[in-house]
């Protein structure tokens, strides 16, 4: 038995001071630098910013960096002069090349030492000399034009691999913004732009070899009026206005500009799957031969890929890439490989035989096959393959590199075999993921990835030890526009998420904490600002979190934003509640049915307001038995279904709960006899999404709690299969009385639509409340 030790209150008050004086004290310490430098510290002195600064660069030092020097000195009205001398009259900004390679700082490391006359920058590198003057800017940007403190920061990453990644198939986006894309990239210390440049939805590059790639593969019909998931394939007559490719040119400027700001760019060009826009403009490279044209929406599942049978697919595909390498000197290509639907492989003749030949036991060594070959062909041309996780089945080709998408578990398989990996979860690093409440943002394609749940990312998994972390290049940000039709949305979307992850791939874990980061994000922000970034603020916005109070039965909400705003100020409209404009400082409750709009004032402005509906009826906080159970990825809150909260249109809110079932069956008991004369259940319809209402609706009530009687049904619901996500009340009205249990039964008798991607496939039902009236 362990013996507690009692301190006295008074010390543990004072304990308890110390230690929160402690922490505020280290974060204040902190350079005002997002991502935070590996190691810093604040001596006495300062650099005095009111007197002409003489800028000095040694031999090996780009002019770039230079004038990146005098521009930032300039924008805060400093004046400055080059001086290619060896005299260093004071006061001096100097940068260096280290004249033996310093192994602490590597290959992007820098050291920066502020002091009262000069400012020493040195680096191994000129990658290093531009991250120490992205430094050195944003603490100018911080203390303004009258002295900067005298810090003296030895810096490096601690990730080889910072990556972030841009679909350009499902929209394309002009030369112009990748160029303004690159230079965010640099402003986060981001080392990889890994462009998506091929998808069923558009082909993207100029290949000289095979000019219908750009000629049909890069246009498609216009819908863009219609869900994403729901645009049917096109007539061969529609005409074919949307798209777009980049010339040789372009992209030769575009890596010669990433290249001046340390950033390789890795194209991604897909195989053997997501190549719709190839085959429309190639059709003999796939089984069937058929010309399905290019897409204008999602596609589910892809089975319209190239044929594995076909030498004629190989040469295709190696005269491709070899345009490809010629225009990209990243060492690294990516060669897609995800979500390949196999089925056509299963019953053409051309794969069986190669599987034969080969002596392939099944489709996944013939797609492994695929990749391998692949990958010994760049292999020959001194690069490497990269892919998806998916690339992991049948076998891994020799060398390559595995991009970790479906949660940790392929990086985990891949580094264990000692090869390396990029982590890139969903989970975590999807940034056309939600990233505040969907009420309040602009659609996207789901999930909820907010700004702190990036920051608390860890690309090490515990699973692996010492030896296979080593494995671990690093993490990527993936950016798929499906919901991103212009450049500015897809800015609202990676800022300031960005910021977390730069902090998350270049700083030390144990000198990270999100206290730390909130305090010197608005120095970025500041930045974004200048530069004219839209950039989201959703952090701002108010978050909600309801608990149920059982036994009082009354709803708890606890209101919070994820970065300080000036002030949180919420009304609840309904009986009994005063409708004024109340600050919150204090979790608020309430027993009974009302209205929420909650705000935050942010420099003097209000943010959207979230607005929430609390229905506190008969059933509300009992517990439901449900048959089947919910899914364990929606299986919704811990009082679902009555915690007077109905789910908005959008399934991943954490209001639904998710049966991939055609029948279910729920039952409530009430503590007493209760009058009820109504009750409406709560449903989804979102067929873009496979979930669909179901078509009949029975409620069965007992006044005993033993002896059930129908007393309400609906059948035959007709609902529009063909829209976008919508939610419906289903009311079942009946004969007022006082009843101990009521139960409900939902079943989907109709299957998915024929024309639908789903057809022949389970049906997912959503519900969110069961309200008793």
């Amino acid at each position: 038995m362990k013996k507690q030790v009692k301190l006295p209150v008074g010390l543990t008050a004072v304990l308890s001071f110390l230690f929160l004086l402690f922490a505020e004290l280290s974060i204040a310490a902190q350079p005002p630098v997002v991502p935070l430098p590996a190691v810093y510290q604040l001596e006495d002195g300062c650099f005095a910013l009111n007197r002409p600064i003489r800028l000095v660069k040694q031999k090996g030092i780009e002019d770039l960096h230079l004038k990146t020097a005098a521009e930032q000195f300039k924008r805060f009205g400093i004046e400055t002069f080059a001086d290619e001398g060896k005299a260093l009259a004071a006061p001096t900004l100097r940068l260096g090349l280290s004249q033996l390679y310093n192994k602490t700082l590597g290959n992007e490391g820098y050291q920066l030492n502020i002091s009262s006359e000069n400012i020493l920058l040195i680096a191994n590198t000129n990658a290093g000399i531009q991250y120490g003057l992205n430094t050195l800017g944003q603490m100018l940007r911080s203390y303004g034009k009258d002295c900067l403190p005298a810090w003296q920061i030895t810096d490096y990453p601690r990730f080889s691999y910072r990556g972030m990644h841009l679909d350009v198939s499902r929209h394309f986006m002009p030369a112009e913004f990748i160029y303004r894309y690159l230079d965010v990239l640099a402003m986060h210390r981001i080392n990889t732009f890994h462009w998506h440049l091929v998808d069923d939805q558009g082909w993207r590059l100029q290949i000289d070899r095979y000019p219908l790639l750009t000629e049909v593969g890069a246009w498609r019909e216009d819908r863009g009026h219609e869900h994403w998931n729901l645009r049917p394939l096109s007539r061969h007559d529609a005409p074919k206005t949307y798209g777009g490719f980049y010339t040789k040119d372009e992209v030769r400027a575009i890596v010669s500009y990433a290249a001046e700001r340390n950033i390789n760019i890795i194209p991604e060009i897909e195989m053997p799957a997501h190549v719709m826009s190839a085959l429309a403009a190639y059709p003999e490279y796939s089984c069937s031969g058929q010309n399905l044209g290019v897409p204008p929406g999602g596609v589910w599942p892809i089975t319209h890929i190239y044929c594995a049978g076909k030498e004629e697919t190989f040469e295709f595909l190696e005269n491709v890439l070899l345009e490809v390498m010629e225009l990209f000197p990243s060492p690294i290509i990516h060669i897609g490989g995800d979500e390949a639907d196999k089925t056509e492989w299963k019953t053409c003749e051309l794969c069986q035989r190669r599987m034969a030949a080969e002596n392939l036991t099944d489709v996944h060594a013939l797609q492994s096959y695929f990749i391998q070959r692949i990958g010994r062909f760049l292999e020959a041309h001194g690069r490497r393959l990269m892919g998806w996780d998916e690339i992991l089945e049948g076998g891994l080709a020799e060398n390559a590199i595995v991009m970790s998408w479906r949660g940790e578990e392929g990086g985990i398989e891949a580094a264990r075999m000692h090869h390396e990996v990029v982590m890139t979860p969903g989970s975590h690093c999807y940034f056309d993921h939600y990233q505040g409440d969907p009420a309040t943002e602009p659609l996207a394609i789901g999930g909820f990835t907010p700004l702190d749940k990036v920051y608390a990312y860890e690309p090490i998994p515990t699973a692996l030890n010492e030896e296979q972390a080593q494995y671990v290049l690093g993490a990527q940000a993936n950016v798929w526009t499906e919901y991103m039709p212009v450049p500015q949305h897809v800015e609202y979307m990676v800022l300031p998420r960005m910021a977390a992850l730069a902090e998350v791939l270049w700083s030390p874990r144990e000198s990270r904490s999100w206290d730390g980061f909130v305090q010197r994000l608005p120095l970025m922000l500041r930045q974004y600002d200048e530069t004219g970034l839209n950039y989201a603020r959703s952090a701002w916005k108010v978050q909600v979190k309801e608990d149920v109070n059982k036994e009082a039965r009354e709803l708890v909400l606890s209101m919070s934003t994820l970065l300080p705003v000036d002030s949180l100020v919420y009304v609840l409209k309904g009986e009994g509640f005063m409708d004024d404009c109340v600050v919150y400082s204090q979790p608020v409750r309430i027993d009974k049915s009302a209205k929420l709009t909650a705000y935050t004032v942010v420099k003097g402005k209000n943010t959207p307001a979230l607005i929430r509906e609390y229905n506190l009826h008969k059933a509300f906080g009992l517990p439901v038995v449900q048959q089947p159970s919910p899914s364990d990825r929606y299986p919704g809150s811990a009082f679902n279904l009555t915690d007077g909260i109905e789910g908005t249109r959008w399934f991943s809110d954490g209001r639904w709960s998710g049966i991939l079932d055609d029948h279910w069956k729920a039952e409530i008991r009430f503590p007493e006899s209760t009058l009820i004369s109504e009750i409406r259940l709560v449903s989804l319809s979102d067929p873009a999404s496979w979930i669909f209402v179901p078509d009949l609706i029975s409620l069965y009530a007992s006044k005993n709690g033993k002896r059930f009687k129908k007393v309400a049904s609906l059948a035959e619901i007709k609902a529009d299969d063909s829209q976008s996500a919508y939610v419906s009340n289903f009311r079942l009205s009946f004969k007022p009385g006082k009843y101990k249990a009521i139960r409900l039964s939902a079943e989907r008798t109709r299957p998915i639509p024929e024309n639908h991607p789903g057809f022949g496939k389970k049906v997912w039902m959503f519900f969110s409340e069961i309200v008793a009236e």
